[in-house]
């Protein structure tokens, strides 16, 4: 067995060792973990995209420089809504993405699974092999990428211990999003080994409202002063010419996120996003048309129009257009638009 070689130091090499360095000066460091937290919709998923962006373009981060840099996103959860987020941050930079320089992994790959953590650093290597070294890997999210219990010792230990074996192999960083600790006690959500081996945390606070804050130092790093917090608010952006329309002709839209420059100061809300049942209501009746079509048919024409619709989800719409009367029910299984004649 080959012995391991221990570096020992003098306090001279010790103060000739570069001080730490970063992809996003005080947030991302070119090598460590970093989390993200925030609550569930609280645009984490578009905070960290815009991050990878930044790197992968060179463009700055809400004014601060960033090293250029090549990212690798596994999008564990939400794979639909990756591009048109993506789409819509470079028509609002004007600035087109390297396809080298960001790339997807569509899928959950458990970090504290010995297979899973073999066959992704064999793969990943070998797309730094072909596509120059990886910069950043991000986990979107922690708890999808995890096999296990996340409050369990043993598991969250092995899933971190996966991602150090990945930041020694690739001489990476690795950004985890996640949800915060329960109670507000601050940190992520978990068993304690995260927290403890993570060299930087970040938190968004207030991220379902308008205007929300990004902490910077929920886990301030060890050599150095956290970033300042920002304050941001979210900016649709029209799709359209990309993605096309709607079934009631509403433009296909997603969103951007933008500086506030004085804090939380007062601006004009956005508009809210629809919920689920609401796009339900307006884009069933065009589905059926004319015609008539079956729970399955419905549910099959919804698919290129609305995102994982669950099956409970959309019984409970049914039953409402059936109960307000914007539907009847010809026979059984059948479903119709009905006609304002048909209600006498």
């Amino acid at each position: 067995m080959e012995q391991r070689k221990i570096s020992i130091l003098s306090l001279d090499e010790l103060r000739a060792l570069k001080p730490p360095e970063y992809l996003i000066p005080r947030a991302i460091p070119e090598r460590g973990l970093i989390y993200l937290v925030a609550e569930p919709s609280s645009k984490k998923t578009f905070l960290a995209i815009h991050m990878a962006a930044c790197i992968a373009t060179g463009q700055p981060f809400f004014g601060t420089p960033v090293k250029q840099g090549k990212v690798v996103y596994v999008a564990a959860e939400g794979q639909a809504g990756i591009c048109k987020r993506i789409d819509a941050w470079e028509i609002d930079h004007g600035v087109a993405i390297p396809t080298n320089s960001f790339s997807v992994i569509p899928e959950a790959v458990h970090l504290n699974n010995s297979e899973n953590l073999q066959a992704l650093c064999v793969n990943l290597a070998a797309h730094s092999e072909a596509n120059g070294a990886i910069d950043l890997l991000i986990i979107d999210t922690l708890n999808r990428s995890l096999e296990g219990d996340e409050n369990a010792a043993k598991d969250m230990s092995n899933f971190v211990r996966g991602c150090t074996e990945i930041i020694n192999l690739l001489g990476c960083a690795i950004m985890l999003l996640h949800h915060p600790s329960k109670g507000g006690t601050g940190g992520a959500r978990g068993h304690s080994a995260l927290n403890g081996a993570a060299d930087i945390g970040l938190e968004i606070k207030n991220g379902k409202k308008d205007i929300f804050t990004v902490k910077m130092n929920a886990k301030p790093p060890k050599d150095d002063e956290p970033a300042p917090d920002l304050t941001l608010k979210a900016k649709i952006i029209d799709l359209s010419h990309k993605h096309g329309f709607d079934t009631q002709g509403e433009p296909i839209t997603s969103l951007v996120l933008e500086k506030v420059d004085g804090g939380m100061e007062f601006l004009p809300p956005i508009p809210k996003a629809k919920t689920t049942q609401q796009r339900l209501f307006e884009t069933v009746p065009g589905i059926i048309g004319s015609g008539q079509l079956t729970r399955d048919g419905i549910a099959k024409g919804l698919e290129c129009v609305i995102e994982d619709v669950n099956s409970r989800t959309l019984s409970r719409a049914l039953t409402a257009l059936l109960k307000d009367g914007v539907l009847s029910q010809p026979s059984h299984g059948l479903y119709e638009v009905k006609s304002p004649e048909m209600d006498i």
